[in-house]
């Protein structure tokens, strides 16, 4: 395993190219599986890779952050010639190398806490296959930690928690919504070992947001409230951010069943207790919940309860955020900017939207926000169906 200190630095190197994941392992000649865990410090290329890796990069072992996790590592050649690790290892050949190296449980959770919150990062940035990947190796290394008592298990349990957190999102963008709520009910169930309370009000968001996808708000709400018992429960432990972000969930809710009262109420509540800095926040790491998202709730709330104008406003609010918000989010505005358009009967309007959300939908590899740009497209259809541009957004569909 790559020390914390030059873990990255491949990654660095690519993005500095402006290369893909594919291109480099392309040009190396490894699986993508291999080449991702170079970058993320899971594995040490052998040294015919290395050089290969050196001549396409232009850069020296040292300059591509590897020579330092070698044993008694010094500039020299012979010394490169000792890498142990070999591009053929399974992720068990890997676990042991770890342990070896390291007998120091804390240390390697505080690695894996770290990788796992640059997996959240990759996730908003529309990551799916490079972490359908990665993120299961880490369930693998959590499981041993998790399962023996002892002084770190509960920091291992909150670890695999956020893990299973991570797989349900990634199961609900392909679509798979019953994995999806399988691995977040083990979520739920690791942060109650893990008695990590913000790690568990999460694991229950998740959950309540894997229903509201499922079209189930009598579930969606009942995690909903079982993530508010704990907060007025545990009220100083419970991270702000994640108030606000259970607020705005339960306001959708109600707005769904038609309690307008209600609705309004909570997303007041949504809005008074979000945070200035969210970001400065423990949890963010794996809420991933900012003022783009609040604003999106509050476009929902409204659209749901038949406030058409109003949400109209709201996702509005979008363009004036700065920095912009993430891909996924942004595919999100999109997808309810095109159905708003619809709604508010502005078909020109309607076409841009949803040919971006469209696209949007598609650089993430979400097939959940495609399948709905597409219900949302068969509904322009019903309504305009006999005008040429939109007939012509059928070409979208049909890869």
């Amino acid at each position: 395993m790559l020390k914390k200190d030059t873990r990255g630095m491949l990654r660095s190197a690519r993005l500095a190219k402006q290369w893909t994941e594919e291109f480099v392992c392309g040009q190396v000649g490894v699986k993508l599986k291999t080449y991702i865990r170079w970058e993320t410090g899971l594995q040490i290329p052998r040294l015919a890779s290395l050089e290969v890796l050196c001549r396409i990069f232009s850069m020296s072992v040292v300059e591509l952050g590897f020579l330092e996790s070698l044993p008694d590592a010094s500039p020299s050649q012979q010394d490169v010639e000792q890498v142990p690790v070999d591009d053929t290892s399974t992720y068990e050949d890997i676990l042991v190398d770890r342990e070896s190296q390291t007998e120091d449980t804390e240390e390697v959770l505080e690695v894996l806490a770290e990788e796992l919150a640059l997996c959240w990062k990759e996730y908003i940035s529309g990551e799916q296959v490079k972490l359908e990947i990665l993120v299961p190796t880490y369930i693998a290394h959590l499981t041993r930690p998790t399962l023996v008592p002892g002084p770190d298990q509960r920091v291992a349990a909150s670890l695999m928690s956020q893990a299973y957190q991570l797989i349900a999102v990634l199961e609900l963008q392909r679509g798979n919504t019953a994995n999806a709520r399988q691995n977040g009910t083990q979520a739920v169930v690791y942060a109650q070992l893990a008695r990590d309370w913000n790690v568990y009000v999460a694991a229950q968001v998740r959950l309540a947001t894997i229903f509201s996808a499922c079209k189930r708000p009598g579930a969606a709400l009942e995690a909903y409230n079982d993530a508010l018992r704990l907060i007025n429960a545990y009220n100083d432990a419970i991270s702000p951010t994640l108030h606000s972000r259970v607020f705005a969930g339960l306001a959708e809710i109600q707005a769904t069943m038609g309690r307008e009262k209600e609705a309004r109420q909570l997303l007041k509540l949504a809005l008074a207790i979000f945070p200035t800095h969210p970001e400065d926040e423990p949890c963010f790491s794996y809420i991933q919940y900012d003022l783009s998202m609040l604003y999106l709730y509050e476009g929902i709330v409204f659209l749901r309860l038949g406030l058409t104008k109003h949400a109209w406003d709201a996702f509005a609010l979008v363009d004036t955020l700065k920095p912009t918000p993430n891909k996924r989010i942004r595919a999100e505005f999109l997808k309810y900017r095109a159905y708003t358009s619809l709604l508010l009967g502005n078909m020109t309007q309607s076409c841009i939207y949803l040919e971006a959300a469209a696209k949007a939908a598609q650089e993430n590899s979400s097939e959940l926000v495609f399948g709905e740009v597409y219900a949302i497209y068969e509904h322009m259809l019903a309504i305009w169906g006999q005008e040429q541009r939109v007939r012509s957004l059928a070409k979208l569909f049909q890869m």
